[in-house]
């Protein structure tokens, strides 16, 4: 059984596609929690209050502009969390290797070989991409990883317990995903990417001064534990700490091209 945690500015009736969807292809009994959200609470408020409505153990933390193309997705990931349960959250996108900089988690060249998982996209009237991160490599259903893209988020309640949204540090709709990750990743839990779930995001994404400075105090919070990588990641410390400053070279200067950041702060 599964609580569906939404937050949304939408009217009943342009959720209707949505809620249609997860119907038709869910597979098990579900409850879609809906969180008005109206830029009232940051999107971590959000989520800790559905958290506290949700009655189901299994939580599902989705964006308003997906839709599913797998079919019977709810009973395969509870299966997997139930036949396993070091698994404590489960994504369709993420990274093997999380800098110490304040980058997304798979926007560096330079760690692209870490990426996992894939998506499509549709943007108004364009017609659909499918992004695959991880299509120079063998292609594994599952894949550990230590963040996952917060499009789509599966975990049980009792995670929840000790891993919570941070409201307090993270007050917009940005880095709420990463910094749950690595919570889940340091808590000695599995984090993984279910190639078999598969969604369509109508939606781009905004990588704007908030999204940059909600990943800086991220990387504050787990500077002594970063970088991060998953145990099946074999790297010696002079490579990982390498491509660990690649990443903050490509992080720097991308930043200072979009005016994002200035040397000055």
């Amino acid at each position: 059984m599964i609580s569906i945690i939404v937050s949304t500015r939408k009217d009943e009736l342009s959720l209707k596609t949505f809620r249609d969807n997860i119907g038709e292809t869910i597979g098990v009994e579900y409850e879609l929690v809906i969180i008005e959200n109206h830029a009232k609470y940051s999107l971590c408020e959000a989520y800790n209050i559905g958290i506290e409505k949700a009655k189901y153990n299994f939580l599902c933390f989705a964006h308003d502009d997906i839709l599913f193309k797998t079919t019977n997705w709810g009973n395969r990931l509870i299966s997997s969390m139930e036949t396993d349960n070091s698994i404590g959250l489960i994504g369709v996108a993420g990274t093997k290797f999380k800098s110490t900089y304040p980058s997304g988690w798979g926007q560096s060249p330079y760690l692209s070989q870490f990426n996992k998982g894939h998506i499509f996209s549709k943007l108004e009237t364009q017609p659909e991409k499918h992004y695959e991160f991880d299509r120079k490599e063998l292609k594994r259903d599952i894949e550990d990883v230590v963040c996952v893209d917060g499009v789509f988020l599966f975990t049980k309640k009792e995670i929840t317990s000790t891993c919570r949204f941070d409201d307090k540090m993270l007050t917009n709709f940005h880095g709420y995903d990463i910094d749950f990750s690595l919570q889940v990743h340091f808590a000695k839990y599995r984090v993984i990417v279910d190639r078999k779930i598969l969604i369509t995001h109508h939606s781009g994404g905004n990588y704007s001064t908030e999204y940059t400075q909600a990943n800086r105090l991220i990387c504050k919070k787990w500077k002594s534990k970063l970088p991060a990588i998953t145990n099946d990641t074999k790297l010696s410390y002079w490579k990982k700490n390498y491509l660990d400053y690649l990443n903050w070279y490509h992080f720097l200067t991308t930043a200072l091209k979009r005016k994002i950041i200035k040397l000055t702060k």
